[in-house]
């Protein structure tokens, strides 16, 4: 089992050095690193190649031309020579044991399309570390489809968090293009449910949130979002997926959503389906007791409240403060 990482660069000057520092302190050394700078404007090529130097096994890609996140990794699975791929930002960290951890729970279950963890968050403005607890279980375990689809209840897989077998990343189409900012919210879920998942319960890598990243700045923008929503539908009606649409149902996957997916969903007649009516139920329902909630009385509110602070627990998952 080999594992190649790839590294993708966009004037992260401030922050590559520590993640290149991150990857080559693990304990389970890669087959390779590459680094593809995606045509940086500011001094990171330049500190990449000064910190690569003399280190074997590294090589850094530099492209003339910004062609984006979602091309590059796809470029990438075609020159990695791994059996496994782990995709790095070069603004993100991995924490000691990340390698390790998860190539060793992947060689006990070699079926498993990739390996996740726990995902950690660094606010880009204040440097806070958060983690997020995804609570599939409490100790290391493989998951097979069926199985993931029940106990991800309406979460995620975490792509900073994910290893994954780079032959299942090829069959599935690598990222989707026409998703853009969700390409890899989708393509891990679509490995999981076909192949099964991997999960460690401790966080191992920690996503930097920046307020106007390519993903954030993407959703803010509603006809955009828009159009790549009704692209993820289409592409669930479509035959090459739609044998996933059972398991996005069963897991709720479509809660990352939240309102935006009704609005796709219910201002289209095309996609007036009763299959993808159930990939939404739980969003209509939310967005009808939305709707309830204004013309519902208030001591009723407040009864429904009480009733809930006493007898649920409505988190799916917590943030916990991480150890500087």
């Amino acid at each position: 089992m080999t594992l190649s990482v790839i590294v993708a660069n966009y004037n992260y000057g401030s922050y590559v050095q520590g993640a290149l520092e991150d990857i080559f302190r693990q304990s389970y050394k890669p087959l390779e690193v590459i680094i593809f700078d995606d045509a940086s404007t500011d001094n990171s090529a330049t500190i990449i190649e000064r910190f690569i130097k003399g280190l074997p096994n590294v090589r850094l890609i530099r492209h003339e031309m910004n062609i984006g996140i979602v091309q590059l990794g796809n470029n990438a699975k075609e020159i990695a020579r791994g059996d496994y791929i782990y995709y790095a930002a070069a603004d993100d960290r991995i924490l000691p044991g990340f390698f390790e951890k998860s190539m060793g729970l992947l060689s006990k279950y070699p079926e498993a399309g990739l390996c996740c963890s726990d995902p950690g968050v660094i606010d880009g403005l204040t440097g806070i570390v958060k983690e997020i607890r995804m609570h599939w279980g409490d100790k290391s375990s493989y998951f097979s489809p069926a199985g993931f689809a029940k106990i991800i209840r309406g979460g995620y897989i975490a792509s900073h968090t994910s290893i994954v077998k780079r032959a299942r990343f090829s069959e599935v189409g690598g990222w989707i293009p026409s998703l853009r900012w969700h390409a890899d919210w989708f393509t891990p879920l679509v490995i999981g449910f076909r192949h099964g998942v991997c999960y460690i319960p401790e966080c191992l890598a920690l996503n930097r949130v920046m307020p106007h990243s390519f993903s954030i700045a993407g959703r803010r923008r509603w006809p955009l979002q828009k159009d790549v929503l009704a692209c993820l539908v289409n592409l669930l009606k479509s035959p090459a997926y739609r044998d996933l649409i059972p398991y996005f149902i069963q897991g709720n996957v479509m809660h990352h959503f939240g309102r935006e997916i009704v609005r796709v969903v219910v201002g289209d007649p095309r996609y007036w389906d009763i299959r993808i009516f159930m990939l939404i139920r739980w969003q209509i329902w939310y967005e009808i007791r939305r709707y309830l909630s204004f013309i519902v009385p208030k001591p009723l509110k407040r009864a429904k409240k009480s009733y809930e602070r006493r007898y649920t627990n409505r988190k799916s998952f917590k943030e916990v403060s991480l150890k500087a």
